[in-house]
């Protein structure tokens, strides 16, 4: 009973689901999931979790947890007479990389690697977060007879203005293409699971104004493309995932020429949370 936050098992970036128990069986209610990865001092909705109808129980997918560091996850009831118990639950997820994507497309996910070069993925150079800027409105006004100006300041803003630079072998075709595609078509990105240092947020919704590509650069580890963005942190698009990580025709390829008897038989006592979990054949 309660919330359960566990990591996936899944091809590509992270992701954690939060199975939800214990809502009211026969009405509906009105729930969010959230998520926090400071404590509980700030909360963060978890995208397509946010004021959605169930009844009895839900499965949600948090497509771009936090990485290596605490994640607690909770159930809010706005709409319902029965409330979960435990209301909570925390799930570390650890990634070797950090990852970058499309928050409306999880299977467009690229690895990163936030330390050096693996020979296998992209990486970041040093140049990343060599400066920050943190914006702050400040509206100055002399007062007649003073010599100071009297000053109406707003909430210094996050991070800003961040370089990111990232490169990755040219014979690499796939992931050239891959990130190629990602920066055509995204409008936000989410960057995750980079270094410590990194004044981003953990999750960090971001735009890139202008992307500078150099295809086939020189250099130490032979030629490469290399990706230079300056991003800016945003809040998160309140839209839902556009492109879902499983797709009808996905689950029935998987099953395919299998009759209806032959896929329960291949899964007994899975119930729907658990198809919701993961449609893969065992």
């Amino acid at each position: 009973m309660g919330v359960t936050a566990e990591a996936l098992t899944v091809a590509g970036a992270p992701q954690v689901g939060v199975t939800v128990t214990g809502l009211d069986p026969g009405d509906e209610s009105v729930i969010s999931v959230d998520v926090s990865w400071d404590g509980g001092g700030t909360w963060h909705g978890v995208r397509g979790a946010q004021r959605v109808e169930r009844t009895g129980s839900a499965f949600f997918r948090d497509y771009v947890p936090p990485l290596n560091m605490p994640a607690t996850y909770r159930v809010v009831v706005h709409e319902g007479s029965a409330i979960p118990d435990p209301a909570e639950d925390t799930v570390t997820v650890f990634s070797d990389t950090a990852w970058i994507q499309d928050p409306l497309n999880p299977r467009g996910a690229v690895a990163i690697d936030a330390q050096f070069d693996t020979g296998g993925t992209a990486w970041l150079l040093s140049s990343t977060s060599s400066t920050i800027t943190r914006l702050q409105n400040a509206d100055v006004v002399m007062v007649e007879g003073s010599r100071y100006p009297t000053a109406s300041v707003g909430q210094r803003q996050v991070a800003s203005q961040v370089p990111v630079t990232i490169r990755a072998a040219a014979a690499q075709g796939e992931l050239v293409r891959s990130l190629r595609a990602l920066f055509d078509s995204a409008g936000q990105l989410v960057l995750r699971g980079m270094h410590q240092d990194c004044p981003l947020d953990p999750v960090a919704h971001v735009v890139a104004g202008t992307i500078v590509e150099a295809p086939k650069d020189g250099g130490r580890y032979g030629v490469h493309n290399t990706w230079d963005l300056v991003v800016d942190q945003v809040r998160p698009s309140s839209l839902r995932v556009a492109i879902p990580f499983w797709t009808y025709d996905q689950v029935a390829a998987l099953w395919a020429g299998m009759s209806y008897d032959t896929v329960l038989a291949a899964r007994p006592g899975d119930t729907y949370l658990d198809w919701l979990r993961s449609p893969e054949v065992p």
